[in-house]
C-alpha cells in the first residue's frame, strides 16, 4: 500500500513539473524582451542571432556561408525579412520562423538593402539599387506591387515606418544631405529641421513623435534623438569610437544600437535619457555584431535556460520533501 502511494506521488510530481515547465515556457517566451542582430562570430560571415534583453539565451536564426543581415519582423512574428547574397546577389528573403524556411522575395540585378515591415503587414519598404542609384522602394510580402517611391539623382536608403504606417523616413544623400520623411505612398518629401549634420539610421519613437539617429560629432558617431517637427535635440550617447543603428524598445524607454566602445562592434542599450550608468553592454565578442532590432513579442517558443530549469527543479523537490 505504501509503495502503491509512492508511485501516485511520483507521477503527480512528473504531471506537475511538465505543467510547471510549460508555463514556464510561455511566460518566457511571451514576456522577455528579445533583439535580433547579425553577427558574423561563425565563420566570418554573418548570420542572423537574437538573444533576450539581458544578453542571455543567443539562438542563430539563419545558417548559410552567405551574409545574412539586416533583419525586420512582422508584426505579428511569425515571419522574418532579411537581406541575403546565398544566390549570388544581394536580395531580399522571407523566412516563415515557424518552419525555418526562407523564400526569395526580390529577384534583380541590382542589389537590395535594409528592408522594413510595415505596422500593418501589407508592405515591405526597401533601398534598391536596381535603377542604378539607390532609392526606396515598396512590395507586397508576396512579392507583388513593387511600387519605386524616390526618384533622385543621389543616393536614398534605410528606409523605416511610422507607427501608424502612414510616413516614412529615410537618409538621403541630396543636397542638404540627412534625415527626410515622406508619405507611405512617396508623396510630400520633407528634410527634419534643426537636425545635425551628417545623420543617419533612422528610427521612429512608438508613439510616432520622435526620431532616434546618428550623427557625426567630433568625428565620431552618437546617437540622437530628435522631435519630428524639429524641436528638442538630445544627444544621449557621446563616445569617440563611433555609435549607430538604433532601434526604440516597444515601450518607447529603451534603445538598442551598436557600438565601438571597446574598439569592437557590440549590441548595447541604453534608456532614452543617455544616463551612463543604465547603458550596458550584451553583446561580447571580437566578431562584429550589428544592426539590431526588436523582436514582436511572443513571436518564438524559447527553450529555458539552466536557472529557470533549475528553479523548475527546485520547485519539485520542494514537492518531494512536503511529501
Amino acid at each position: 500500500m505504501k509503495r502503491h502511494l509512492t508511485y501516485i506521488m511520483f507521477g503527480t510530481i512528473l504531471i506537475l513539473g511538465h505543467f510547471l515547465l510549460a508555463a514556464n515556457l510561455y511566460v518566457y517566451a511571451s514576456d522577455v524582451p528579445y533583439i535580433a542582430f547579425s553577427s558574423e562570430r561563425r565563420n566570418k560571415n554573418y548570420d542572423i542571432y537574437m538573444m533576450d534583453i539581458n544578453g542571455n539565451n543567443l539562438q542563430r536564426l539563419t545558417d548559410h556561408l552567405a551574409n545574412d543581415t539586416s533583419p525586420t519582423f512582422s508584426p505579428d512574428g511569425r515571419r522574418m525579412a532579411y537581406v541575403s547574397g546565398r544566390d549570388g546577389n544581394r536580395e531580399i528573403y522571407v523566412m516563415n520562423l515557424k518552419t525555418k524556411v526562407s523564400r526569395r522575395l526580390t529577384n534583380h540585378p541590382g542589389r537590395d538593402h535594409s528592408p522594413a515591415w510595415s505596422p500593418d503587414g501589407r508592405w515591405i519598404a526597401f533601398a534598391s539599387e536596381r535603377a542604378g542609384t539607390l532609392d526606396i522602394y515598396k512590395i507586397e510580402p508576396s512579392g507583388a506591387n513593387l511600387q519605386q517611391l524616390t526618384d533622385a539623382d543621389e543616393k536614398n536608403n534605410t528606409p523605416v515606418w511610422s507607427p501608424d504606417g502612414q510616413f516614412i523616413a529615410f537618409r538621403s544623400f541630396k543636397d542638404p544631405a540627412g534625415i527626410y520623411i515622406m508619405d507611405a505612398d512617396g508623396g510630400n518629401v520633407s528634410r527634419i529641421k534643426n537636425q545635425p549634420n551628417q545623420a543617419y539610421t533612422p528610427a521612429w519613437s512608438p508613439d510616432g513623435k520622435q526620431i532616434a539617429f546618428c550623427a557625426v560629432f567630433f568625428k565620431g558617431y552618437d546617437i540622437c534623438i530628435l522631435n519630428v517637427d524639429g524641436t528638442d535635440l538630445r544627444r544621449i550617447t557621446r563616445h569617440r569610437n563611433g555609435e549607430g543603428s538604433p532601434a526604440w524598445s516597444p515601450d518607447g524607454h529603451t534603445i538598442v544600437f551598436m557600438s565601438w566602445w571597446e574598439r569592437t562592434s557590440d549590441i548595447y542599450r541604453t534608456d532614452v535619457n543617455g544616463i551612463i550608468r543604465n547603458r550596458r553592454r550584451l553583446t561580447r565578442h571580437p566578431a562584429m555584431d550589428i544592426g539590431p532590432t526588436w523582436v514582436p513579442t511572443g513571436a518564438f517558443s524559447v527553450s529555458p535556460m539552466v536557472n529557470t530549469q533549475a528553479t523548475l527543479w527546485g520547485r519539485l523537490k520542494q514537492s518531494i520533501s512536503a511529501k
